[in-house]
């Protein structure tokens, strides 16, 4: 009869996970501790933007038109400097892991490149490539009590990194 029991009671968790068997009993959950002294990291806050090249015309005096057609290589690179204590590839992997996004340190691109806008009149203008990019914020952190129930952000820093793709714009900057 005792045997009929445990199958019983075997086959009722395999049908209705959670039930405990009457005769079995939970084991004392372990008490949590955190190490208040170590610092963690995470990437949060990531969006889309675009970020300026190498690539950009003459200055122009308006009214006109203004054109950029050149055949040259278009560098753009990530504003990540490491000093937070985590290095540029470990935030890579992060960024493509989390927000499944293939972007780099650098990215370059050798193009013919062409591109018109109109300058308005009494206005001095260029024309500049902008290339798209992820931009994110890397924030440190520690446990602030050993039972784990408490954090504090440490620092944090916001860099972007270029995408490893053909997505690039022309705008028309000024001068001061």
């Amino acid at each position: 009869m005792r045997r009929l029991v445990s199958v019983v009671a075997g086959i009722a968790g395999l049908v209705a996970p959670g039930v405990v068997p009457l005769q079995a009993e939970a084991a004392p959950e372990a008490a949590k501790k955190c190490n208040t002294k170590e610092i963690n990291w995470y990437v949060r806050g990531g969006k889309e933007v675009y970020v300026g090249t190498n690539l950009y015309s003459d200055w122009m005096e308006g009214p006109g038109r203004i054109t950029y057609s050149k055949t040259a290589t278009s560098e753009s690179n990530s504003s990540w400097s490491g000093d937070l204590g985590v290095s540029i590839n470990v935030v890579i992997g992060e960024i493509q892991n989390k927000y499944s996004k293939t972007v780099g340190k650098s990215h370059s691109v050798s193009d013919s490149w062409s591109y018109t806008a109109e300058v308005p009149a009494g206005k001095v203008r260029r024309l500049h490539q902008l290339k798209q990019s992820w931009r994110v914020q890397v924030v440190r952190w520690r446990y602030t009590t050993s039972d784990c129930k408490k954090t504090k952000e440490v620092s944090n820093k916001t860099a972007t990194f270029p995408v490893k793709n053909h997505d690039y714009m022309w705008i028309l900057v000024g001068k001061a």
